[in-house]
C-alpha cells in the first residue's frame, strides 16, 4: 500500500507517523505494509517520529483550551502547574520552571513565568498556528535543561514567503523547516481566518481576526485577538478572584531580494487576571495582576543559489515586559520590570562529510530586571552567551541513525545594591555552563524502532532562586535565595521503543535523571508569622527523578479511531535517605474513542489520576480522580472559505479534581463540568 509522506506523519493523534528520513539523498524504508519514500528530507529518524508532539490545524482546534498549558495536558509525560487558571505551566516529566523553556516563532517568549507559580505565560493560545514539544538532542538549540523540554509556540509572526521549486523546505523560524509553494512576482495571495471560543466551565468568550497578504514579494500580517473570562466554576463554587481579560494584536511584514529575506515582526500582548484569596496564607481580597509584553522581532534569511537547503538566518529580538500585582486597586504589592535583547546566528547545512542536516548557532542574551513594591529582591543585570550545535550521520549498521548535539556557554549575574534587599546576598556571580547530548536510533524490524537518548543537563540558578529574600504575598510564600548555588548539572537518559503495525501502533518509553545538584525551593516547616507565610527555602540536593510512559492507537482517517496514554514519575532526594521531591505528579492516564466520518468527529474520552502520596516533607497529599467528556466536530470546505465547528464537554460528570501542582488545591478543586465551543473560518 501506497501512502504519502504527510499521510504517514499525520496518521496518529497521539502516537504520530514513525518516519525514518535521511538527509540529502533518496531513503526507501519498509515500515509495516507501507513504503514511505523521502527525497532531500530535512528532517532526521527522531525528528519525524516526534511530528506526534505537535498540534495544529484540526489536532489542535480539538485541544483548545484556556492557556497552553491545559491545551497540552494530555500530551505524553506533561502535567500542570499552576495557581488559577490564568497562571498555569507545562511541566515535563515532573520539571518545571527554568526546565521548561517556552519560545515564540523560535525565540524566547520574555516573560517571568518560569520564576514563580503565580506570573501567567504572556502568550495568547488562540493565536498559535501550532505547539510543539521539542524533546531530545534538539533541547540543546534553546536550552541546557536537556532533562526538560522546551515548547514551541509558532505565531508565524514574520510572514517568509519564499519563491523556490514546490517541495524545497527551508527554515521560517529557528528550529521548523516548512514546504513552500512556488510564488511569482504577479501572485497576489490574500488569506484570512476568524477564530471564536466561548466555555461554561469559565464563562465568557476569546475571539481572534486575522490577515496575510503576498504582493510582488512584500508580505504582510495582521492579528487582533481578545479573551474575557469570568472566574472559574468548581464543584464546590465559584472561585473568586479568578477572571482573566487578555488583549492583545500582532503586525509583521517580510520582503524577498532574490536569495536574501528580510522580516520584522511586532506583538502586544495585554494581560488582567486575578489570583484568589481569602484563605490562611492568601491575601484577604486575592490579588489582581495586571501585565503586558512587548516584542518587537528583526530577522535575516540567506539561502545560497547553488544549495537552497544551505541556510543563514540572523534573529533580533527585543523584549519589554511589565508586571504589577494589586493587593487592593490602589495598593501595589509588588512590580516588576524587564527589558531583555537576544540574538540568535544560526546557519544550516544539508551535508558536510559524514554528517547530514548539520545545525549550529550562537546566542548573547542582556536582560535588566527592576522590582518595586514589597519585593525583596535586587535589581539585577544578567548575560548570557551560548554556542550550539545539533548534527546527524548514518551509523555503520543498516538502519542506525546517530544524532550528536552540544551548547557551551555561561550566564552572569550583575546584581546591584537595593534599600529592600539583603545586602550580604549582593554579589556578583558567573557560572560556565555545558551540556551535551546523543541520540541513537536503530529501527530492529520493519515497522519497529528502538531509541537512546543520553545527556548531560545543566542551568544557572535563576535570580530569584540566588537572591530573593522575602514575602511573595501573590504566590503566598515567604522565600529565600542562596546567593552561593552552584549550578545545576545532572546526567541522564531515556529509552524508547515503538512498533508500527498493520492495525496497532504503540510506543513506550522510561527515563531517569540523575541530578547532582537540583534546584528547587523546599518547604522549611517555618512560618513568617508577620505575613503567616510558609518559608521556602532554595537548596542544592543531590536527586533521582525516574519515570515512564506509554500510548497505544488504533489509527484511521475514517470509522473506528481509539487511542490510549499514561505517565508516571517519581523523584527521590540521595543525601536525606530517599526521601520523596516535591511537586511531582501522580500517575495519569487518558484515553478516547472516535467514530470519523467524512466531515464530522464524534468522540468519548476518560482522564483519571492516582492518589499522589509521595510527597515532600511539609507537601500536602492529594487524591485521585476520574472525569469523562466528549466532543463532536464539523468541518467542511467550500469554494472560498473552510469552515469548522469543535463541540466539547469537560468533567461531564462534575467530579472533583485536585491538582496535585495547583498552590490552590487544598482551597478549591479544578474547573468543573465544562461546555466548550470553537468556531473557526479560513478563506
Amino acid at each position: 500500500m501506497k501512502t504519502s509522506l504527510f499521510r504517514a506523519a499525520t496518521g496518529s493523534l497521539l502516537l504520530g507517523g514513525f518516519l525514518h528520513f535521511s538527509f540529502a539523498q533518496e531513503f526507501i524504508q519498509d515500515l509495516g505494509n507501507s513504503i514511505i519514500e523521502a527525497e532531500k528530507s530535512t528532517e532526521t529518524i527522531l525528528d519525524g517520529l516526534r511530528k506526534d508532539d505537535e498540534l495544529q490545524a484540526e489536532k489542535l482546534d480539538r485541544k483548545i483550551s484556556t492557556t497552553i498549558a491545559e491545551t497540552i495536558k494530555n500530551a505524553p509525560d506533561i502535567a500542570i502547574r499552576s495557581m488559577g487558571p490564568a497562571a498555569a505551566r507545562p511541566v515535563i516529566k515532573g520539571l518545571s520552571g527554568s526546565h521548561v523553556a517556552i519560545t515564540e516563532d523560535g525565540s524566547f517568549c520574555g516573560d517571568m513565568s518560569a520564576t514563580s507559580p503565580d506570573h501567567a505565560v504572556a502568550s495568547e493560545v488562540l493565536t498559535a498556528h501550532k505547539l510543539r514539544i521539542t524533546r531530545g538532542p534538539q533541547i540543546l538549540t534553546q536550552s541546557f535543561a536537556a532533562a526538560g523540554g522546551v515548547i514551541q509556540v509558532e505565531h508565524n509572526d514574520i510572514p517568509f514567503e519564499i519563491a523556490l521549486p514546490q517541495g524545497v523546505a527551508i527554515p521560517t523560524t529557528a528550529n521548523q523547516n516548512t514546504t513552500v509553494q512556488p510564488t511569482t512576482e504577479s501572485n497576489t495571495q490574500i488569506h484570512g481566518f476568524i477564530t471564536d471560543y466561548a466555555e461554561s466551565g469559565q464563562p465568557g468568550f476569546a475571539t481572534i481576526i486575522g490577515v496575510n497578504g503576498n504582493i510582488h514579494g512584500l508580505s504582510l500580517k495582521g492579528e487582533l485577538s481578545a479573551r474575557n473570562m469570568s472566574d472559574m466554576k468548581t464543584p464546590n463554587g465559584n472561585l473568586k478572584n479568578t477572571d482573566i481579560e487578555n488583549k492583545g494584536f500582532a503586525i509583521g511584514a517580510s520582503y524577498s531580494f532574490e536569495r536574501f529575506k528580510i522580516g520584522a515582526s511586532f506583538r502586544n500582548f495585554n494581560s488582567n487576571y486575578g489570583i484568589p484569596g481569602g484563605f490562611i496564607g492568601g491575601h484577604p481580597n486575592g490579588v489582581d495582576i495586571d501585565l503586558f509584553k512587548r516584542d518587537l522581532t528583526l530577522r535575516g534569511l540567506y539561502l545560497p543559489a547553488q544549495k537552497s537547503s544551505d541556510t543563514l538566518s540572523v534573529t533580533f529580538r527585543l523584549n519589554q515586559y511589565h508586571h504589577t500585582e494589586y493587593e487592593t486597586k490602589e495598593y501595589v504589592g509588588a512590580e516588576f520590570a524587564v527589558n531583555q535583547a537576544n540574538v540568535r546566528v544560526e546557519k544550516l547545512i544539508a551535508q558536510g562529510g559524514p554528517f547530514f542536516g548539520i545545525h549550529f548557532g550562537a546566542e548573547l542574551d542582556a536582560r535588566s530586571i527592576e522590582m518595586g513594591g514589597y519585593v525583596f529582591t535586587p535589581p539585577t543585570n544578567s548575560y548570557a552567551a551560548s554556542l550550539f550545535s545539533v548534527a546527524s550521520l548514518n551509523g555503520w549498521r543498516d538502519g542506525l541513525e546517530i544524532t550528536l548535539s552540544a551548547r557551551f556557554g555561561g550566564a552572569f549575574f550583575r546584581p546591584r545594591e537595593s534599600v529592600v534587599a539583603d545586602k550580604g546576598a549582593i554579589e556578583d556571580r558567573n557560572f560556565a555552563l555545558w551540556a551535551i547530548a546523543a541520540e541513537f536510533s536503530q529501527r530492529v524490524a520493519p515497522g519497529k524502532f528502538l531509541t537512546l537518548n543520553v545527556f548531560r543537563t545543566t542551568r544557572a540558578p535563576t535570580i530569584e532562586e540566588l537572591y530573593n529574600q522575602g514575602p511573595h504575598l501573590a504566590a503566598y510564600t515567604y522565600e529565600r535565595g542562596n546567593h552561593k548555588l552552584d549550578a545545576e548539572s545532572g546526567y541522564g537518559a531515556e529509552l524508547e521503543f515503538r512498533d508500527y503495525g498493520e492495525i496497532i501502533n504503540w510506543r513506550a518509553a522510561v527515563h531517569s535523571t540523575w541530578f547532582l545538584n537540583h534546584l528547587a525551593p523546599r518547604a522549611t516547616g517555618d512560618t513568617n508569622w508577620s505575613q503567616i507565610l510558609p518559608i521556602y527555602q532554595v537548596s542544592g540536593d543531590e536527586a533521582l527523578l525516574i519515570g515512564g510512559s506509554a500510548s497505544i492507537e488504533l489509527p484511521a482517517e475514517q470509522g473506528f479511531y481509539a487511542q490510549a496514554g499514561a505517565s508516571y514519575v517519581c523523584g527521590f532526594y540521595q543525601n536525606e535517605n530517599w526521601s520523596d521531591m516535591p511537586q511531582i505528579p501522580p500517575f495519569k492516564f487518558h484515553g478516547e474513542i472516535a467514530y470519523l466520518w467524512t466531515h464530522v468527529r464524534a468522540g468519548f474520552n476518560a482522564e483519571f489520576a492516582l492518589a499522589q502520596n509521595r510527597t515532600d516533607r511539609y507537601e500536602e497529599r492529594t487524591p485521585g480522580y476520574a472525569t469523562f467528556g466528549a466532543s463532536l466536530e464539523f468541518h467542511w470546505p467550500l469554494t472560498l472559505a473552510h469552515y469548522s465547528i469543535v463541540l466539547r464537554g469537560d468533567n461531564l460528570f462534575n467530579a472533583d479534581v485536585r491538582n496535585h501542582l495547583s498552590r490552590l488545591k487544598s482551597v478549591m478543586p479544578e474547573k468543573g463540568h465544562n461546555v466548550s465551543i470553537l468556531a473557526k473560518a479560513e478563506f
